[in-house]
């Protein structure tokens, strides 16, 4: 063993400096072990990874018809679009990284990119929040030159049914796979597209859709509705009854019917003391029971894609205005966080990135950032409003 070698650093856990003593053996050890700080915790097993691969809903999601098909109800079409307009409600900014000349320079090429590309990173953001009804969105980078630059032409949504993901074993995306019907699978470099995933874990590595929790509410409801259908054909529509007594010709009889059956047509009609017209159905509460279960599966619908339920509901209950603004407030932090979220994960990250580094490099790169949104909801006597801080 060699002399021992004094290594001055700090310590992590005491404020001050402090003196450590290494031997040579043993700094050789730290120092291999130390010597990558690469991720080690295997977050996908092999079955996840592959399953991945082939296009379509990921493992735990739902078909993609299936979610076509619920789109297409009042309610879960209603929700949706509310989500998406309030996180697109406020404007965005590119901010420097900091205030240096290099830094804002930067940021005013990263602001004429967006002027001349198609759209702008609004129609990027509707275009991510694909996500929120099919688990995760797919959209491909455009690029064009011009002079020793390279430009966003557009950024284009696709049909996220058609792809399929290649994962690493920590979950990290290393490409895409485009399976189109009738055609070969092909091979696509991750860094082409814009993916976002939502709602992604280590269960669900290709995004989660917010329709799976809405599903068995979509599912009791479409029964309702058919069954309600089927009441109302046997029962909304009285029938019309006539009692007659013993004795009365056969000819005024059948007069009496054919008047009952045209009765419909006619606002009075005329019969003999001795027949009485009454009617069989037509009571409304059957049907209120009807009304009261889609009500609730709708309800149910809004909470779990929007987090609550008096932002899309009227509120039957005394005080439903202070909890209908309480709703709201909650209603805008989801939002808020899913602004950030997209900002961060889809604009910064993979559009904003990607064109500094093909431009300029290495540097101080501008991130997108999404301004909040506030409602003042407390002011008394006024409706709640949006407005951006």
């Amino acid at each position: 063993m060699g002399p021992e070698t004094p290594l001055r650093a700090p310590n992590p856990i005491c404020r001050t400096p402090n003196v450590t003593y290494l031997k040579p053996t043993m700094l050789k050890i730290f120092s291999r072990r130390n010597r990558t700080h690469n991720e080690r915790a295997r977050q996908l097993t092999q079955w996840q990874r592959a399953a991945a691969k082939h296009p379509g809903p990921p493992p735990g999601g739902l078909p993609a018809t299936t979610y076509d098909q619920m789109q297409d109800d009042a309610m879960i079409q209603t929700v949706l679009t509310l989500k998406r307009l309030a996180v697109l409600a406020s404007g965005w900014s590119v901010t420097p990284f900091d205030t240096s000349s290099e830094a804002r320079t930067r940021a005013r090429f990263a602001e004429e990119a967006f002027l001349r590309m198609e759209g702008s990173p609004a129609t990027i953001l509707e275009a991510a929040m694909d996500a929120f009804a099919k688990g995760w969105s797919v959209q491909e980078k455009v690029w064009y030159a011009d002079g020793p630059r390279l430009w966003l032409r557009a950024v284009r949504p696709k049909d996220p049914a058609y792809f399929g993901f290649d994962l690493d074993e920590f979950g990290n995306l290393t490409g895409l796979r485009l399976r189109l019907p009738g055609e070969d699978e092909q091979l696509l470099p991750a860094d082409k597209f814009v993916v976002y995933m939502h709602r992604r874990s280590y269960g669900y590595p290709a995004g989660r859709s917010d329709l799976v929790a809405a599903y068995p509410h979509w599912k009791a409801k479409q029964t309702l509705i058919n069954a309600w259908r089927v009441h109302l054909e046997r029962y909304a529509m009285p029938t019309v009854l006539g009692k007659y007594e013993r004795g009365i010709p056969v000819e005024e009889q059948e007069a009496v019917l054919a008047a009952l059956r045209d009765i419909q047509q006619h606002t009075a009609v005329v019969h003999p003391k001795e027949i009485e017209v009454s009617l069989l159905g037509g009571h409304v509460g059957p049907s209120q029971g009807f009304m009261e279960a889609i009500d609730h599966h709708n309800r149910e619908i809004a909470r779990a894609v929007v987090g609550q339920t008096l932002t899309t509901d009227e509120g039957r209950r005394v005080g439903s205005l202070a909890l209908g603004k309480v709703h709201l407030q909650v209603f805008l932090l989801q939002v808020n966080a899913l602004r950030r979220e997209l900002a961060d994960a889809v604009l910064t990250e993979q559009v904003l990135q990607p064109l500094m580094a093909a431009n300029f490099g290495p540097g101080p790169n501008p991130r997108v950032e999404l301004e909040p949104v506030v409602a003042d909801v407390f002011r008394t006597g006024l409706e709640p409003t949006a407005t951006v801080q």
